[in-house]
């Protein structure tokens, strides 16, 4: 009976020093964020000069909200050339306010692999990233990475699964200290927001 105790002691005790070594892990965060409802196309303009539709413009501020309601703590943001990300970063800026932003040409419709690549490029520095690009890469990267939902966010991964709509957030943590070693299904879903989440 004694040893039947003292099994159940160290095992307890293994599974009590595993989690602590999960939590003391490294954490990086990556928010995806697609940019807002664009205008439709015109023959006078391009696709990379589309601004955002007036519906665009509210949702994007919604977001901005949801971003300053709930504390969200960003480093960098990367941003697609577009006028459409351009306009979507417009609207949330005032949401993260002295957060350093870069557009990238490379983000402009870019693959799956390329995004990939550019995450794992990625600075060690910087621990929390936002990216705000395009779809369907964007779909693709964060069911790409997702191996998880997070405690009590099992309908934000049914939601995300079923479509990554316009000016929606996808936030994704990975027990990594290097952004290199982010890989597929190595990530846990934190959050999936749409912005009809929040309408009134």
């Amino acid at each position: 009976m004694g040893n039947i105790f003292c099994g159940i002691v160290i095992a307890s005790a293994c599974r009590r020093n595993e989690t602590a070594a999960r939590e003391d892990l490294p954490v990086k965060t990556l928010h995806l964020l697609r940019h807002a409802k664009a205008a439709e196309s015109s023959v006078d303009a391009t696709d990379h000069a589309r601004p955002l539709a007036a519906r665009g413009t509210k949702d994007a501020k919604a977001i901005a909200a949801h971003l300053r309601a709930n504390g969200f703590s960003i480093e960098r943001i990367y941003a697609s050339s577009s006028q459409r990300t351009k306009e979507t970063y417009d609207a949330i800026a005032p949401a993260l306010p002295g957060v350093p932003v870069a557009y990238r040409d490379r983000l402009y419709l870019v693959d799956a692999s390329d995004l990939l690549e550019f995450i794992q490029g990625l600075p060690d520095n910087v621990g929390s990233v936002m990216i705000i690009g395009h779809n369907p890469t964007f779909y693709v990267v964060a069911m790409t990475l997702a191996r998880e939902a997070a405690p009590g966010q099992e309908t934000a991964m049914a939601a995300l699964k079923e479509k990554f709509p316009t000016g929606a957030l996808c936030s994704l943590q990975f027990n990594v200290a290097h952004w290199k070693e982010v890989r597929a299904r190595g990530g846990t879903l934190t959050g999936f927001v749409r912005p009809k989440d929040l309408e009134d």
